[in-house]
């Protein structure tokens, strides 16, 4: 008899959004709503192509009961004017009953660096969470 390798599914991509280095793809998995950043974001005024994005990533969450995970993991630059969106959405975030959770790659330097900062809008709670994996 033979054995074959089943490959699991990968997590539904809803939609995929580009801007020149900058990838984030929105997947509806099975226990979260999931925002996946890759590449670079170095424009100096990101939020006008991220703040649509979240927003939507957001309301989709809300409107499944899910929680939004943000995924850092796969970026390999992003410049100080990419937080700013971020920021603005976790202080809304924690003035709102929205679940979010930022994961990052701790072992890149500058990715521990730039979200640690963030730790101050973590809930006592665990509604907001940053996480180094």
């Amino acid at each position: 008899p033979r054995c074959t390798a089943v490959k699991p599914e990968e997590p539904h991509v809803l939609q995929t959004f580009q801007q020149d280095a900058l990838t984030l793809e929105l997947r509806d998995e099975e226990g979260a709503v999931s925002l996946v950043w890759s590449g670079r974001s170095t424009g100096r005024e990101p939020g006008a192509f991220i703040v649509p994005v979240l927003s939507r990533a957001v309301e989709l969450g809300r409107v499944q009961g899910k929680p939004v995970v943000l995924d850092f993991q796969a970026m390999a630059y992003m410049n100080s004017s990419t937080i700013t969106p971020l920021i603005r959405l976790l202080s809304k975030a924690m003035r709102s009953a929205s679940n979010v959770s930022v994961v990052y790659k701790k072992d890149l330097k500058w990715q521990e660096l730039s979200f640690t900062a963030l730790e101050v809008f973590q809930t006592s709670d665990q509604r907001i969470q940053i996480r180094g994996v």
